[in-house]
């Protein structure tokens, strides 16, 4: 079982007149802006604090540690879900989920019309759990994608902040509801921004080999581990990984000053990632994006290659990340 500040928790329940003092799950709703009417659920476990927002599949926004932020957040914030299309409504945040039936540019084919990146990001979540137990603090909620007489996922969600450590566990379950198979598709777009990503950040890959998607990435190539100086004009640079297979391995992201951030997952669900890097001034963010797909060109080229996997009706998939803060070499 984990401490909080280095007592148990049974310690500080006697030092404490609540728990609230160093653990809680906060809701709340925005009252105000672009994103007024969505709901926020705040979670604090000792010196980890994360937003979830259930609005957006309970996908992860800001998070901090010890005060400090740790991800990006784009300049749209986090409006309602469908306001303007993904480049007018993507928030960043430390996870965005792309999918669950298609992630990269948008597409078509038998399921229907996706979009860029997906629907995911405009499905609201049903939050069935909400609490602080004795070793961490959880929440868990239900989302559903599904179209009459067509593909119907639910993606059961469960987040996890263990008391003592600097880590968040997410843990997704996609069960195909429908009545024939189906192949999702999932990439989880974690955003890290300032001051963790700067001039000199450096990204430690478990890959065995590196390229680039286009002409613009292809100038960034031989120096993709090292994150430039920031640039008043920085085009957009995506990188392709090739990670070993059935595996567990693990993508690294550090600063000079020695914050850092550690993104575990397990090939053998997760055989793709991604690396997503701008360094334009008000635009500093270094994606790093594993995926069930090793494609970044949609739906219809993991079609085409034999990437997509069948769901059975009543079938399952497994799948997540662990996310650990990592300062002066040590994950917390």
């Amino acid at each position: 079982m984990g401490d909080l500040y280095g007592s148990t928790i049974g310690e500080v329940r006697r030092r404490t007149g609540s728990l609230a003092q160093v653990a809680s799950v906060e809701a709340s709703v925005r009252t105000d802006g672009p994103d007024a009417g969505t709901r926020r659920l705040r979670l604090v476990a000792g010196e980890l604090e994360v937003e979830l927002l259930p609005d957006r599949g309970l996908d992860l926004g800001q998070v901090r540690h010890r005060g400090v932020p740790l991800a990006w957040v784009s300049p749209t914030g986090w409006p309602r879900p469908g306001a303007g299309g993904f480049g007018a409504s993507f928030g960043g945040g430390l996870v965005t989920t792309c999918g669950l039936l298609s992630f990269g540019p948008p597409s078509i084919d038998a399921e229907g019309e996706h979009p860029q990146h997906g629907r995911y990001s405009g499905l609201t979540a049903s939050v069935t759990r909400a609490e602080v137990s004795d070793d961490a603090v959880v929440v868990e909620a239900t989302i559903v994608e599904a179209t009459v007489l067509g593909a119907h996922l639910e993606l059961r969600r469960r987040v996890r902040l263990p008391f003592g450590e600097g880590r968040i566990e997410l843990r997704d379950e996609i069960v195909n509801r429908g009545s024939r198979p189906v192949e999702p598709m999932v990439l989880y777009h974690v955003n890290l921004g300032w001051p963790v990503v700067d001039a000199g950040s450096v990204l430690r890959s478990p890959a065995e080999r590196v390229t680039a998607r286009d002409a613009a990435a292809e100038a960034g190539l031989g120096s993709w581990a090292e994150f430039p100086e920031p640039a008043a004009h920085y085009p957009e640079q995506v990188f392709v990984h090739e990670v070993p297979a059935e595996r567990r391995v693990a993508a690294e992201v550090m600063s000079r000053a020695g914050l850092g951030i550690r993104i575990s997952f397990d090939t053998a669900v997760l055989p793709g990632m991604f690396q997503w890097r701008v360094a334009q001034e008000g635009a500093v963010v270094l994606g790093v994006e594993p995926a069930t797909a090793p494609t970044i060109l949609g739906r219809a080229d993991a079609r085409r290659r034999g990437l997509l996997r069948e769901l059975a009706p009543g079938a399952s998939w497994r799948l997540g990340l662990d996310i650990d803060v990592i300062r002066n070499g040590s994950v917390t």
